[in-house]
């Protein structure tokens, strides 16, 4: 049977050595330092997993996974760092759409299961997404949220937030808006949303649990995360436990807004048309330990929706 194929880019061939050792049992690995030679063998074979350094000489990580993805969309991508750089992260998530951010160093077990993850889904989407990425991206779902009923959730507490949305893309879309986890939680029960735009906080409490809830919830739902990135951390865990499509930046510039909310229901509408897609997206679930760090307003919130697990 043929080993699925995995590739590494980094500046330091001790590392290279290091990850090639730790794969070839499993995988067919490819190590490089260098981002055409990397691009070469993408273009030339079917690979399942491309991991990459964000700190080399010539290229940037973030630059090298957008390439990437332009050139083999299927291939999931992962950053993998000693670096944590907002700038570096945030473009992780809005250029690479990247699957995982990994910092270094890494437990070897951790990265073993997260690739073995990343490998089962790529080969589980392959043929699917060529065809939807790749030449199909033109076509209506069928009972999806095309046309005039792309529902989007503002959740926030300050409601000039919601009235500006509202504002700008009440033609092309009916925005709805929750103040508290309360609303959130009656709204998401009545009406299936394609988009959700929320800040970092509501009400002075950490959202990025509700996040990686949802997503738990719908796959399909694609999060817009608007607020002043302050901490890089707070934002891998955005892209490792709620899978966030875009962030950005207050204040706020509609421009990109819209442009980010066009890309974000295409993305929505092709999930909602092939749901094995959303594995693309696959959350880490919420451990017992952080549920018990939860406070009362977000146990209470999560126990209104049966679709949450809880890990063990």
């Amino acid at each position: 049977m043929q080993k699925p194929k995995i590739a590494f880019i980094d500046d330091e061939p001790r590392i290279l050595r290091s990850l090639k050792m730790h794969f070839r049992q499993s995988h067919d690995v490819f190590i490089t330092t260098d981002a055409s030679e990397l691009m070469k063998y993408v273009s030339e074979h079917d690979v399942q997993v491309v991991i990459s350094d964000q700190r080399m000489p010539d290229k940037q990580g973030t630059e090298v996974l957008r390439d990437i993805k332009a050139a083999s969309p299927n291939t999931l991508r992962i950053l993998l760092t000693g670096y944590a750089d907002l700038n570096a992260v945030i473009d992780s998530v809005n250029e690479g759409e990247i699957y995982r951010y990994i910092t270094k160093p890494w437990q070897n077990d951790e990265l073993k299961q997260i690739v073995n993850k990343a490998t089962e889904i790529a080969q589980q989407t392959q043929e699917i997404t060529q065809n939807t990425m790749q030449g199909n991206d033109t076509q209506q779902v069928s009972g999806g949220s095309t046309g005039s009923n792309r529902n989007i959730l503002v959740l926030d507490d300050d409601e000039s937030v919601y009235q500006q949305i509202k504002s700008h893309f009440k033609s092309a879309y009916t925005v709805s808006w929750a103040s508290n986890l309360e609303q959130a939680a009656k709204l998401l029960q009545k009406k299936r949303f394609g988009v959700t735009i929320t800040d970092s906080t509501l009400n002075k409490e950490n959202i990025t649990p509700i996040v990686y809830a949802l997503k738990n919830i719908q796959p399909d739902l694609m999060v817009l995360m608007l607020t002043e990135f302050k901490d890089a951390h707070m934002v891998i865990d955005l892209i490792n436990k709620g899978q966030v499509y875009r962030c950005l930046p207050r204040p706020t510039n509609f421009s990109i807004m819209s442009i980010s909310l066009d890309r974000a229901f295409d993305h929505h509408e092709r999930l909602v048309q092939q749901p094995i897609l959303a594995a693309r997206h696959h959350v880490e679930e919420v451990t017992e330990l952080e549920a018990l760090n939860f406070s009362e307003r977000l146990k209470g919130f999560f126990a209104k929706f049966r679709g949450w697990r809880i890990s063990r």
